[in-house]
């Protein structure tokens, strides 16, 4: 314990960085968290809906839901999605992906999880994300 003290005293600089770097990540982990960290790319989402059952919620408006949605997604658009909650009570046990076209997929994960939906995931890159890999969507257009 002595060649510890002494050597903290010795290399303070050293020793004050790594207790800051120490900080920085844990900070960093924190924000990750409350921003959504829960974010999945299109091919993990492919994985959470083929083999956990997980279930797509669409948080765009609903002319851009009928138009195009990932396959069996339901629709709650993010501007009154609690108004959804029987909709969304019958999802409940299974994982949740939900996606959008823009930003603002962080509240509504927030939102789901405070509806008591676990576990919550956000589609990184969005609708967009998807279109763009090519994958399945259904609807008219």
């Amino acid at each position: 314990m002595d060649k510890l003290v002494e050597f903290a005293a010795d290399q303070w600089l050293l020793v004050l960085a790594t207790v800051g770097v120490i900080i920085a990540i844990i900070a960093n982990e924190i924000y990750l968290r409350l921003q959504g960290r829960d974010a999945v790319d299109p091919e993990t989402a492919t994985r959470l809906y083929n083999r956990e059952d997980a279930v797509f919620v669409d948080v765009r408006d609903e002319n851009a839901f009928v138009s195009r949605h990932l396959p069996g997604a339901v629709n709650a658009p993010r501007s009154h999605i609690e108004q959804h909650g029987d909709r969304l009570e019958r999802l409940r046990g299974r994982p949740v992906i939900v996606y959008g076209a823009g930003g603002g997929l962080a509240a509504a994960a927030r939102q789901l999880r405070e509806m008591g939906h676990e576990p919550v995931y956000q589609l990184r890159g969005g609708y967009p994300a998807w279109e763009d890999k090519g994958l399945p969507t259904e609807g008219r257009g």
